[in-house]
């Protein structure tokens, strides 16, 4: 049996799809979290031809992968500290998943799950209405959810087009959303008050905490997947969650101010050339 040494809070066991072109989920999950010291076991749920921005993409279901590798690294003795799921495939694979998460929780893995399948209100190129209910059964198998408001409402069976919430209204769709299962939420871009910002709930604290952000006029492919990534890895070290999602804005920040410095039209930014950054 192949021997993995394993330091306590370091080995992540990462689920998302890979994509051909473009610096998102994987290809930007694995340098960031590499950078961060982390060992990484990595899943891929979809190989992509390229970003779905483009409106057209080839999408090769890897279920089958997934099933094979799992039973291979079962027989190695791979074991995690927390994984991360990201976008994945339909119906099949979420429940392949549903039983992957029951039985690394059981082992104390922290489960954390960002339920990519929409934004700006409406559903991404390619995902079904029925997606929806694949995600809310990850969604109650998770310790920590990471939707954007539009995947947030449509977990909460909500209007998905609403873009402008009171405080009593966010926490209005975060107690929906507990009620169905959620445990500890991170919506990564709410407008509360007028105040664009990232806000969440924490379990343990029975607490919330709103983050502002300033927002951009240009869409930046891939900063969801960074923020995860961000956030997986600084709770992971300081397991305080509020803590972890105001490094995890302030670096983004950081990443998007020198990738607009660079005058870069890549999708996605090419994390490689900003790792330096995760330590200023």
């Amino acid at each position: 049996m192949a021997d993995v040494k394993r330091e306590s809070g370091k080995n992540i066991f990462l689920c998302n799809d890979f994509p051909g072109y473009g610096k998102v989920a994987l290809q930007g999950m694995i340098p960031t979290l590499t950078a961060m010291k982390y060992q990484l076991f990595s899943l891929p749920t979809a190989l992509v031809s390229n970003v779905l921005d483009f409106g057209k993409a080839e999408i090769l279901d890897t279920t089958e992968y997934m099933k094979g590798s799992v039973a291979v690294w079962r027989e190695l003795g791979f074991s995690f500290d927390a994984m991360a799921i990201g976008f994945i495939t339909g119906e099949k694979q979420g429940e392949f998943l549903a039983e992957l998460c029951k039985e690394e929780r059981e082992k104390g893995c922290v489960i954390f799950f960002d339920p990519i399948m929409a934004d700006n209100g409406k559903l991404y190129y390619g995902i079904s209405p029925e997606a929806v209910e694949s995600r809310r059964k990850l969604m109650g198998l998770s310790d920590y959810i990471v939707p954007n408001s539009t995947e947030a409402l449509l977990l909460a069976r909500k209007n998905p087009e609403q873009s402008d919430f009171s405080l009593e209204e966010a926490k209005d769709l975060v107690k929906s959303l507990r009620e169905a299962g959620a445990k500890s939420v991170c919506i990564t871009s709410m407008k509360i008050d007028g105040q664009n910002c990232v806000f969440l709930y924490d379990e343990k604290k029975g607490e919330f905490c709103r983050i502002p952000y300033r927002m951009r006029d240009k869409h930046f492919v891939g900063t969801g997947d960074l923020f995860s990534a961000l956030l997986l890895g600084r709770f992971m070290q300081e397991n305080d969650f509020f803590a972890a999602g105001m490094w995890a804005v302030e670096k983004i920040g950081a990443f998007i101010d020198a990738y607009e410095e660079d005058h870069l039209s890549e999708k996605g930014i090419p994390m490689e050339r900003y790792l330096s950054l995760l330590n200023a």
